[in-house]
């Protein structure tokens, strides 16, 4: 059986994935502790920072990403915008 390894963070006892896990049933598992979290990058094991970056990362590789001639003019474009994120 091929065996899947999913990235996670260990906190106050518990383990969360921050990732989708692909099994509904129980499951034995495996867990390896494999480098010290830092609470400063506690954003980043964030599953909403995860999502954004993702797509920030697709947009950025489809070129899918405008640009501004000023910081006023970025901010006015965001102001504007109909979307809420």
């Amino acid at each position: 059986m091929a065996q899947t390894a999913i990235k996670g963070i260990y906190r106050k006892g518990k383990i969360w994935p921050l990732e989708e896990v692909p099994f509904d049933e129980e499951i034995e598992v495996v867990i390896v502790f494999n480098k010290e979290f830092f609470p400063n990058e506690a954003r980043y094991y964030d599953r909403t920072w995860q999502v954004a970056e993702k797509q920030a990362t697709e947009d950025y590789k489809s070129r899918n990403i405008k640009s501004a001639g000023s910081v006023n003019q970025l901010f006015n474009d965001i102001e504007s915008s109909p979307h809420e994120d």
